[in-house]
């Protein structure tokens, strides 16, 4: 009896060797008994395409791996669209930059730096002490400009006439 307690003990004991080694076998692979989620691409995934989702449920909840694998498609697209946002917003403060420049270039006499258009005029005020009525300046006139002439309007260059010339350039020189 102890004999065969033994040749027993040998066999199990070889058979754990042999598939701790890799030699027992493999277990085959079920295919997954959910189907496939309906996702685009997530280059193009929509807000109506995550409304119309509806995700597989198990015994014990959704199922996890369409789970994942839907945030990981809806993570990427978020990703995708915050690098073009950012890259756009790039683009548009350059070109309002660039614009910003020329109008300043334009309007600017050389070597006079940058200057406004409108300056505010200055009112003078004097507090009103305790128990009188404070009286209110009137507002000085602010002149109105004097209207140009037909020819100095033709004359004055705008901003998208100064970005077509500038358009029309050569890469290195200056016209």
């Amino acid at each position: 009896m102890l004999v065969v307690l033994a040749i027993a003990a040998l066999a199990i004991l070889a058979c754990v060797v042999l598939v701790s080694l890799g030699r027992g076998g493999e277990l085959t692979e079920f295919p997954p008994d959910v189907p496939p989620l309906d996702l685009p691409e997530s280059g193009q995934l929509t807000a109506v395409d995550f409304m119309a989702l509806h995700l597989p449920v198990n015994l014990v909840g959704y199922h996890t791996q369409s789970v994942d694998e839907t945030l990981r498609r809806a993570a990427s697209a978020i990703s995708a669209r915050d690098t073009r946002i950012a890259v756009l917003e790039q683009r548009v403060s350059e070109l309002l930059s660039s614009r910003l420049q020329a109008r300043q270039e334009v309007y600017a006499a050389p070597g006079a730096g940058l200057r406004t258009e409108h300056e505010p005029p200055v009112v003078e005020r004097e507090l009103a002490e305790e128990g009188d009525d404070p009286e209110v300046p009137e507002e000085p006139a602010v002149p109105e400009p004097a209207p140009a002439s037909v020819d100095e309007a033709e004359k004055q260059p705008t901003a998208t006439d100064v970005l077509v010339h500038k358009a029309k350039e050569p890469e290195g020189g200056a016209a």
